[in-house]
């Protein structure tokens, strides 16, 4: 057993329950230290999946995970411009000990990705927020690890490039607040004080990232033994020796060059203006893609696989991660033409990002190579709270829908494109979403529907979850994930056997 396994299982789990037990009373913790103001908040959060999409190769039908999450935050100010911020994370799956003897876990290979993803017990996993915020008059800093969001949009990320995703535990989660990963950074603000009266505020963002550990994103591949039950399904077809007509795609022997020293630096600036009450910024972006492009570097490696006699193969693939440079904007604001009193009479939210990349590196399938292309991506949404008396008497229904465009320039007239991360792109890709909540008992009962759809690839994510707060302590979630596609291992057509039911019970202080 890893030092670091020693750590997790006698120090660090018994003090997120120390820490809930203290705190049973209050919301949190209130305190002095050296006579200045501590507070310490978290969470304890127990999740019970279940597939539902039957018994297959990359899925365990039933009983498939149970995800433990703690999170323990802390807050000190020592002075009143000045604000110490510390936040520790325990994350594990108690289905890898729960299945470890079951034979169809074994056979499919679930077992092997025990050690990734069983417990999260790398430093950065640990450690999530660590940072000092220095706000002298009309100036603000920050240093240490932390999260800076940029983006407008939800469910899928466009602006948002500066900190990487981690979704080794699938999509469970689409709110994606606890799938971005805090990195290092140094960040500096100004906020101009004197200005006209049409415009409320101003500020100038810079963003640098030193590098002292590239941390990509960790998305879903393919492999049993690498992502485990969220490893996407892609059939393979074989001829002879092989003894079936198709095998799977397996995870890949890769080799994959990091950014180092300075090679690894990244630059954000970004202006923000409120005017006229429309928030409007100019961002720009200078760094590594947080995904790698990757290439076919010999002949795949084959596996029998114990669960059914078909053959994994395992590509051998060669990459590295390239630069990532655009120049875009946001902007928000009300649409008051909309406004409607037999509505609610709230006037729509609207949210609008884009921006345009430089030399962005994509894989030519047609030769096996490397290729630059500029590209233009932006998305708009619409946040609109009406009422429908109907169908409750007392809370709005906020119904947000999204719309996004990716293009490609000079898009080669023969062959695909794959960008970083894998993905199989088109000159024009299209996505949509729809997101529609609403509250009932005084907001303590809280239902959602999400919906997102690849129009390209003609495949669909649908999420429908159910949220009880039973007191500011006690939340109860429910929840049921469907993925569906027509065109096969592409998009969510790879994820078909996913469907789950899921249960999460949580607890704050």
């Amino acid at each position: 057993m890893r030092i670091t396994d020693i750590l997790i299982r006698s120090t660090l789990l018994p003090a997120f329950i120390l820490a809930a037990l203290l705190c049973t009373n209050s919301p949190a913790a209130e305190m002095q230290l050296w006579g200045k103001p501590l507070s310490i908040h978290g969470y304890l959060s127990q999740s019970v999946g279940f597939g539902i999409a039957g018994e297959h190769f990359d899925t365990q039908e039933s009983f498939q995970s149970a995800i433990f999450q703690g999170l323990i935050e802390g807050t000190y100010e020592p002075r009143h411009d000045m604000r110490i911020f510390l936040s520790g994370r325990f994350n594990a799956d108690w289905a890898y000990q729960a299945l470890k003897d079951n034979t169809n876990w074994r056979d499919k290979g679930f077992d092997e990705s025990r050690g990734k993803l069983y417990v999260f017990d790398d430093f950065k996993d640990i450690l999530n927020e660590a940072h000092i915020t220095w706000r002298p008059d009309h100036f603000y800093f920050r240093l240490g690890k932390q999260i800076v969001r940029w983006g407008e949009t939800d469910g899928f990320r466009l602006m948002d490039q500066i900190n990487p995703l981690d979704q080794r535990r699938g999509l469970a989660d689409v709110e994606f607040e606890t799938t971005i990963q805090p990195t290092w950074l140094v960040r500096a603000e100004y906020g101009v004080p004197d200005l006209p009266d049409w415009c409320q505020s101003l500020s100038f963002q810079v963003i640098f990232n030193p590098n002292l550990q590239f941390v990509p994103n960790e998305s879903m591949k393919p492999g049993n033994d690498v992502s485990g039950i969220w490893s996407p399904y892609i059939e393979i077809p074989t001829n002879r020796p092989y003894p079936r007509d198709f095998g799977y795609m397996g995870s890949a022997d890769s080799r994959l060059t990091e950014p180092g020293g300075s090679d690894g630096f990244e630059y954000a600036l970004r202006l923000r203006a409120v005017v006229r009450d429309t928030v409007v910024t100019l961002n720009y972006y200078y760094g590594s893609d947080k995904d790698p492009v990757v290439r076919t570097a010999g002949l795949p490696r084959p596996e029998v696989s114990p669960y059914d006699g078909r053959t994994i193969f395992h590509p051998n693939v060669e990459g590295y991660y390239p630069m990532f440079r655009f120049v875009g904007g946001t902007l928000t604001t009300d649409i008051d033409p909309l406004q409607s009193t037999a509505l609610g009479g709230v006037a729509p939210l609207l949210r609008l990002e884009g921006f345009y990349a430089f030399n962005k590196t994509f894989t030519w399938d047609r030769l096996n190579a490397f290729e630059q292309h500029d590209e233009i991506r932006w998305a708009a949404g619409i946040d609109w709270k009406v009422k429908i008396p109907l169908l409750n008497q007392l809370s709005f229904f906020t119904i947000s829908p999204q719309f996004y465009h990716r293009k490609i320039m000079n898009y080669p007239g023969e062959g695909m494109l794959s960008g970083p991360g894998g993905e199989s792109l088109r000159e024009n890709n299209y996505q949509a979403s729809l997101m529609i909540s609403t509250g009932y008992l005084g907001g303590k009962l809280q239902p959602s529907f999400f919906w997102l759809r690849n129009i390209s690839e003609k495949a669909n994510f649908f999420r429908l979850q159910t949220v009880y707060d039973w007191s500011h302590h006690w939340r109860y979630t429910l929840g049921v994930l469907f993925f569906d596609g027509d065109k096969a291992g592409k998009s969510y057509q790879a994820l078909k056997h996913k469907d789950q039911l899921y249960l999460t019970i949580s607890y704050r202080f």
